[in-house]
């Protein structure tokens, strides 16, 4: 493959590209030019390395595409939700893998202590990540940390999508639509799954009603593979579990046994009169931490605030009276709910005295033009009757 010169160059291999493959296959272009329906979104990192065609051997138009540095998906982010939700929602694709990959230059910016302009925002929350997950990485071999944290990044990118409410709908809906996280090792070019999947899993009760006839165990004992769901909700038969069965979608779990040991180690030294003293009584449900206590507690530090907040000047006498019979009651949960209960009240009182004191002065305004008018005409009617003596 020649390395680009210049974009002289990506130009002709174009025109070289283009060339080939109208020459194999005539209608390939037409074809592509109808539309597309890609089954899966990848959203992955920006790097030049990691060519998703290449690595995936797929042709245009069979998976749609996003990239952005270090693969984020934020949530303030308009247009990686703008493509997630074309794609789940008018797309209709059945898998959403968050890609990120091994010698990520975006991962490796976040966890050093250098700044890196405008991107120190964007990568803030991998940041955040590694701060929380400092000591598994640190402890890892310096060549091995950059790759962990990346690993990491993937799967908060993975746990993010599959909150997102289209993805929820789309569960709703019963449609099979899956979230991966995968790692694209560079070192050797292959895939790693990191096993996060979130997979919704369609009503099958039918599906294991009708397994566990054939399999002659309950319900609870068959399993079914998570990955070909959309295709075990379509067996609607005996026949055709029978088929699931034979090609290992569908088992039975194997029998777990579980010791009796240490039971019957612990029933003997009872019938001995042991492990029977007040050193093993576990109480009621009111004796380690009685709700009363807690209630107190919550009084006590909704009571305080509101003192604090008379003598301040922030509330009066009535707004007071009034939250320390409503916090007696049990109306606020805590401080924070207190809080806006009296901004949103002082903000509320603010309004209405507004309104009292326009009014008030419409209606001085209104008493005054009355005034006015009741002179004009008076002294009208003095100055006819004065002219008519005259």
């Amino acid at each position: 493959m020649a390395t680009i010169q210049g974009t002289k160059d990506v130009l002709e291999n174009n025109k070289e590209w283009a060339a080939q493959v109208q020459a194999k296959n005539p209608d390939y272009f037409a074809n592509l030019a109808k539309g597309q329906s890609p089954k899966l979104l990848w959203i992955g990192c920006a790097d030049s390395r990691v060519a998703v065609d290449v690595l995936t051997q797929t042709q245009p138009g069979d998976i749609f595409v996003h990239r952005n540095i270090a693969n984020r998906i934020p949530s303030e982010d308009l247009s990686a939700l703008s493509v997630i939700e074309y794609a789940v929602k008018h797309l209709k694709v059945e898998h959403v893998v968050v890609a990120g990959h091994t010698g990520c230059g975006g991962v490796k910016a976040a966890m050093s202590n250098g700044s890196v302009g405008i991107l120190d925002h964007w990568l803030r929350p991998i940041k955040d990540i590694y701060q929380a997950n400092q000591s598994e990485i640190d402890a890892l071999p310096e060549s091995e940390r950059v790759d962990r944290l990346s690993e990491l990044n993937v799967i908060q990118g993975v746990d993010t999508v599959s909150r997102l409410p289209v993805v929820h709908e789309a569960w709703k809906e019963g449609r099979s639509l899956q979230v991966h996280g995968w790692i694209m090792q560079l070192h050797s070019g292959l895939l790693k799954d990191l096993n996060v999947s979130q997979i919704f899993m369609a009503n099958l009760t039918t599906q294991k009603r009708l397994a566990s006839s054939i399999l002659k165990c309950g319900k609870r004992k068959v399993w079914i593979d998570p990955n070909e769901v959309s295709e075990i909700s379509q067996a609607n038969s005996r026949q055709d579990i029978r088929k699931l069965v034979k090609s290992g979608l569908i088992f039975k779990k194997p029998q777990v046994s579980h010791s009796r040991f240490r039971t019957r180690e612990l029933a003997a030294a009872k019938r001995l009169g042991r492990h029977t003293g007040y050193g093993k009584r576990k109480g009621t449900a009111e004796a380690r931490m009685p709700s009363s206590v807690l209630w107190m507690r919550r009084m006590r530090v909704l009571r305080n605030m509101l003192r604090k907040y008379r003598e301040q000047g922030k509330i009066d006498r009535h707004m007071y009276h009034e939250l320390y019979v409503k916090s007696k009651g049990n109306t606020f949960k805590n401080k924070r709910v207190l809080m806006e209960h009296i901004h949103k009240a002082k903000a509320e009182n603010a309004r209405i005295k507004a309104l009292s004191d326009q009014a008030e002065a419409h209606r001085l305004r209104n008493k005054a033009a009355r005034e006015r008018r009741a002179q004009r005409i008076a002294s009208k009617r003095e100055a006819l009757i004065s002219g008519e003596q005259q």
